[in-house]
């Protein structure tokens, strides 16, 4: 715990300067030290829905509480002002608390299996909490029909199988979020240099393990 995450909707006009130079691309990521901004367009460029992230080391877990945006901008009095005004043309900012835990064994307790946040909670810094979940889902009711009479095998085989994926995913999520989204200093010169050399196939060859592929074992996806 630590993380502070806000949701906002900007919902003014699509013409204003503010909006025009938030045009370069669908989505959008400003990363700073110990922070980052997301903002993307809704409803054909009418809305904007920003997305901001900083630690602040709280230990309370909150969950869709409404804030100001004195409170908000509190996070990123550190970084450039042109990213801080992004911030400044937010409105209905809700704040959460990011948590997730460290990956454990065991998911399955007789007639009962976890999926999704209940087995896995992760950080968002993959984008996989949702989808980790439906995986997990889809994975689980293709074994159930692959061994019938046999839910025993099917739990076992959904843990064996989901488990090394959806750790990787939440251990990546920690690292990426400290490595790729948040560093300072050298460290941030450091990750600049290295995504500079990679070629964009190379970047695909490292997402390969996450996109590419069956989720479903041989006996299940026959």
């Amino acid at each position: 715990m630590g993380h502070s995450l806000l949701f906002a909707v900007d919902a003014g006009s699509p013409h204003d300067g503010v909006r025009k130079a938030r045009r370069w691309n669908a989505a959008t990521l400003w990363a700073g030290p110990k922070c980052h901004i997301v903002h993307y367009p809704l409803k054909g460029w009418k809305v904007f829905n920003l997305v901001v992230t900083y630690h602040n080391d709280v230990k309370e877990a909150v969950v869709s509480k409404p804030v100001p945006v004195e409170e908000v901008m509190q996070g990123f009095e550190h970084i450039h002002p042109r990213a801080r005004r992004v911030i400044e043309h937010g409105s209905n900012w809700k704040l959460w608390v990011l948590c997730d835990r460290t990956p454990v064994e065991r998911w399955i307790d007789w007639r009962v299996a976890l999926l999704g946040d209940a087995a896995h909670p992760m950080l968002q810094y993959l984008a996989q909490g949702a989808c980790m979940a439906m995986e997990d889902a889809v994975t689980l009711a293709e074994l159930v029909a692959a061994y019938p009479g046999d839910i025993d095998k099917a739990f076992r085989t959904y843990q064996a199988l989901r488990i090394p994926h959806t750790a990787r995913v939440q251990l990546g999520s920690r690292e990426i979020g400290k490595f790729i989204y948040h560093p300072g200093g050298a460290a941030a010169l450091v990750r600049n240099s290295v995504l500079k050399s990679w070629t964009p196939n190379e970047y695909y060859d490292r997402l390969s393990w996450l996109y590419g592929g069956s989720i479903l074992p041989p006996a299940a996806a026959a």
